[in-house]
């Protein structure tokens, strides 16, 4: 569908990631230009919106160090790489489940069926022993910062009204046909029955069908998102034990008490960029932290800020 394709090349453009047609290969990005086989050499199930969105993955997984190296750093004449590769085929599910375009822009080839396989929670865990999951974790949150956001959710957005995917009470994608999870099972939905992931407030009944962002339960040690970079500061109120308990880790500017930061988390964060994430003064934590609610307005904003929502 030219249409389909017209998006994900303007996606390209707002990445500043030239696309052409043509080259020696399939896909091959040569540092400058992202070349893609012309129409009559794809595969049959192949689209230029979909190749386009998969090198989107491969360089949000490869980080930008990679950003102008050719083919983003990947062998892709061995299996040298197959873990990155799987990385990002869980991206793209991700990124596709949360629109409901799993079906409609879904990679290719050799690695179609393992894109079909993957869970509805395409990303993992924490826990997960494929170490895929890890890496495709991290180049989610990527996704959430620029310069991929808001380009790429915008994107998938465009792309869903494109392809008039049915939409829950919401305004979010159904989940698909033979789905059988409900509103009364989703965390987004708070005890008056408001969908905290509508673009507007709406109330929507237990028993309606869910929408693909329907999210059954919520880990923090999975998660960890508003102590990473979600959130810039955490304020420290003046009487707060944090401050008698634990000084090397207090922050202060123009007179104002907060967390330390060490890089873009929280100074008291521990655990890989993937997670478990565990807090070293979980017990003294800041006010502003204990308010926080496990599957509230600000847990879906976090969540949001570092990929692992949509």
């Amino acid at each position: 569908m030219r249409a389909l394709d017209e998006i994900w090349i303007d996606c390209a453009k707002r990445l500043d990631l030239a696309i052409a047609r043509g080259g020696d290969a399939f896909v091959h990005f040569d540092g400058r230009v992202l070349w893609i086989a012309p129409d009559e050499d794809l595969d049959d199930d192949d689209t230029l919106a979909q190749l386009v969105l998969h090198e989107i993955c491969h360089l949000a997984v490869q980080g930008p160090a990679m950003r102008y190296v050719p083919d983003w750093g990947l062998d892709n004449t061995t299996d040298r790489d197959a873990v990155r590769e799987r990385a990002a085929v869980r991206l793209q599910a991700h990124l596709c489940g949360a629109h409901g375009l799993r079906a409609a822009l879904y990679p290719t080839t050799e690695v179609r069926a393992f894109f079909e396989a993957l869970p509805w929670h395409a990303l993992g865990s924490a826990e997960d022993p494929d170490p895929a999951s890890a890496l495709a974790r991290v180049a989610a949150a990527r996704v959430g910062r620029y310069p991929f956001h808001p380009v790429v959710p915008e994107a998938l957005e465009r792309s869903a009204r494109l392809l008039h995917v049915p939409m829950h009470h919401s305004g979010r994608a159904l989940v698909g046909d033979g789905d059988e999870r409900s509103c009364g099972t989703c965390v987004w939905r708070s005890a008056s029955g408001r969908c905290r992931q509508a673009a507007r407030a709406v109330r929507v009944p237990a028993s309606a069908r869910a929408c693909v962002r329907h999210q059954e339960a919520l880990c923090c040690s999975d998660c960890g998102a508003c102590c990473r970079s979600a959130f810039d500061v955490v304020p420290i109120r003046p009487r707060e034990p944090v401050r008698r308990r634990h000084p090397a880790m207090i922050a202060v500017g123009n007179g104002v008490f907060s967390m330390l930061r060490r890089g873009d988390r929280c100074a008291a964060l521990s655990g890989p960029d993937a997670g478990p994430y565990t807090c070293g003064i979980y017990a003294d934590r800041p006010r502003v932290c204990r308010d926080l609610e496990v599957g509230g307005r600000n847990c879906l904003i976090a969540r949001r800020r570092v990929g692992l929502s949509a």
